[in-house]
């Protein structure tokens, strides 16, 4: 998992080519204005999803993770509590719908949390178990963008 701003001053290290394409596309949008809705970068193995949410309380929100693609998820406007823990294996399966890129976990042990702003984004690749759109505080409106990037490009 990295938690990164695009408001932060540039790193000297590089991203592989394929995030920091998806990261570049969000420099050249008005994402606040944008509707919500899929958006491809390089067809399928780089789009985006601008989605407007409504946060929820912990209890509610479900921990997944992804074989296929890595999430980037950027927060538009609003703050967003999202929850990380590394994949070990050994994690209890919730459930795992056939012929989805998403399987969903419960009873987590030593979950982290960030509050993203603004600005700030989580990467999070296949070893990534996340727990996205938790309030942080009382549940509220967020605009976010889900980059989705496949990891054979990386």
């Amino acid at each position: 998992m990295i938690f990164a701003s695009t408001k932060a001053v540039a790193c000297p290290y590089k991203y592989p080519e394929a995030i920091q394409k998806a990261l570049d596309w969000l420099k050249d949008k008005d994402l606040a204005s944008m509707e919500t809705g899929t958006y491809e970068i390089e067809g399928r193995d780089i789009y985006a999803m601008v989605q407007e949410v409504t946060t929820q309380p912990f209890e509610k929100r479900r921990a997944e993770k992804h074989e296929l693609y890595l999430d980037i998820q950027y927060i538009v406007s609003g703050v967003e509590r999202m929850g990380y823990v590394p994949y070990t294996g050994s994690e209890e399966i919730l459930e795992n719908p056939e012929g989805k890129d998403a399987c969903f976990y419960t009873n987590l042990e030593n979950e982290a949390f960030v509050d993203v702003t603004p600005g700030a984004y989580c990467i999070f690749f296949s070893n990534d178990i996340h727990r996205p759109c938790i309030a942080a505080g009382e549940p509220a409106a967020v605009k976010k963008v889900v980059l989705k990037v496949k990891e054979a490009l990386l």
